[in-house]
Parts: C-alpha cells; sequence; structure tokens
C-alpha cells in the first residue's frame, strides 16, 4: 500500500475546472516533484492535498487512513480539516513568517499550541504528560533543526533581519517543527534571488531520507531532475506525463512534456 494516495481529485472555482481527475500515489521517503507551466493547476493541486482548498471530488488517504472522502460529508467538516492539515507540513513562496516573533519564536509557537491542545484532550503529546515537559522537548527539537538549516546562530533574530533565503530556510524548519507526515513546497525558491536559491534547494536536498516524504511544485527543471524520485507534469489541470526523472524530463513521450522542457532548454542555454 502507497503512503500517499490521491484519488480522482477534482477541484473548480466556479465554472472553471481547474484539477480534472487528479490520481498519483507516493511511497514513504520518495520526493515527488510537479512541473508545468503556470495555471496548470499545480499550486492549486498541492493546496488540495494539504486541505488549503476543499475538492469537490476524490479521495486523499495518508498510511492506510482516509482523510479525505468527497462522498462523505463528515470528511468536510472544518474540524476535520484542521485536524487532517497536521499530515502535512507547508512551505510557501513568500516564507510567511509571523514579523513580530523571533526565529526561535516562530518554530516553537504552533507545537505549543498544538501541545497544550493534546494534552488537555489525551493526556499527552508526542509522549510528554504535562505541558511543561512538552515545552522542554519542543525547545530542543527546534534547536536541532535550527541546527538542520544552518540557521543556529540566527535564533533570536527577526524575519526583517533575514535574508530571502535565510527566511526559506526558518520557513522549511517550522514546517518541520510540527512532525508532518509529507512536507510540500510550493514553488520554494519563487521570491529569491537567483544567488539564494542554491541555498534553499540544499537545505530541501539535505531532507530527503527514507523517513522524509515530499512533494516540490516546483520550476528549477534541473533540482527536479536531480532529486526527485519520480516527476509528475501538468498541464490544463490534468497530469500528462508521470514518471522517473529520467522518463519525464531526459526522455518525454508527450508533444505538451517535450515542448515545455524544450523551452526551459532554451532558456537554461
Amino acid at each position: 500500500m502507497a503512503f500517499l494516495e490521491v484519488k480522482n481529485i477534482q477541484k473548480s472555482f466556479g465554472r472553471t475546472e481547474v484539477l480534472k481527475d487528479i490520481s498519483f500515489s507516493l511511497e514513504k521517503g520518495e520526493v515527488l516533484a510537479i512541473i508545468g507551466s503556470s495555471g496548470s493547476g499545480k499550486t492549486t493541486l498541492l493546496r488540495c492535498i494539504n486541505f488549503l482548498e476543499t475538492p469537490q471530488m476524490g479521495n486523499i488517504i495518508v498510511n492506510g487512513e482516509v482523510l479525505f472522502d468527497g462522498d462523505d460529508p463528515s470528511k468536510k467538516k472544518d474540524s476535520e480539516i484542521r485536524k487532517n492539515r497536521l499530515h502535512f507540513g507547508m512551505v510557501f513562496q513568500q516564507f510567511n513568517l509571523f514579523p513580530q516573533y523571533t526565529v526561535f519564536e516562530n518554530l516553537v509557537l504552533a507545537p505549543k499550541l498544538l501541545a497544550k491542545e493534546k494534552i488537555k484532550e489525551n493526556g499527552e503529546y508526542r509522549g510528554a504528560t504535562t505541558y511543561k515537559e512538552a515545552v522542554e522537548s519542543i525547545n530542543a527539537e527546534a534547536e536541532r533543526l535550527l541546527d538542520k538549516v544552518g540557521l543556529s546562530e540566527k535564533r533570536d533574530e527577526y524575519p526583517c533581519n533575514l535574508s530571502g533565503g535565510q527566511q526559506q530556510r526558518v520557513a522549511i524548519a517550522r514546517a518541520l517543527a510540527l512532525d508532518p507526515d509529507v512536507l510540500c513546497f510550493d514553488e520554494p525558491t519563487s521570491a529569491l534571488d537567483p544567488e539564494l536559491t542554491g541555498e534553499v534547494l540544499s537545505v530541501i536536498k539535505g531532507l530527503k531520507s527514507s523517513e522524509s516524504t515530499m512533494i516540490v511544485v516546483t520550476h528549477e527543471i534541473s533540482f527536479a531532475r536531480d532529486v526527485a524520485d519520480r516527476v509528475i507534469f501538468m498541464a490544463d489541470g490534468v497530469i500528462e506525463e508521470e514518471g522517473t526523472p529520467s522518463q519525464v524530463i531526459e526522455h518525454p513521450q508527450s508533444p505538451r512534456t517535450q515542448a515545455f522542457l524544450s523551452r526551459f532548454n532554451q532558456y537554461s542555454d
């Protein structure tokens, strides 16, 4: 059984059908890159997967648990959506850090709020049975994650004092702090200057492991080729082509994929 299963996802805004019967699966530890032209549905698909948008139809299953069923009204309740969103970490184009909090505070804010809620509901949070124990664990994990993304020395800085690349690395650490099943990136380098793009892509590449399942919507074709296990090329709300980087990027079969990649090759020459 696949770790993540996305089945027959359909999403419309008014009369505009943005996603048309999208299905794919992902094994635990795999990295999926989604490429395609602007307006192809890439970001909407990612937002449906992590419950920032609600599809009209389809199923989303993580590790055998049905998180979304388009035919089941109970799966569309706000309380269910908030709970299911915790299965996914999201890194946005524009960082979305809280400007009034330091780097360290940005990392620990959500886990501490969640810990207080979970201890009240279930009597524990990640093995901690008191809020004090949970906070100690959360703080230690935040320190570890800052070290992982190379920003330990920036823990007490505010986002306004960081470069764009540093802010995006903080955003990655913040997403990891909630220990998501699937980490999602929406064009994580599109808001960065070219010289800062490499540092962010290097951090994402360093996250790849047998335990880290990732979906990356990206325009960085060389990154998709070198890091992804699977690549999806989207066009007009459908999956036009899917396979390994070698199959999709090096030896595309679809004329639309070929045309898209030829433009990339032209610009990269």
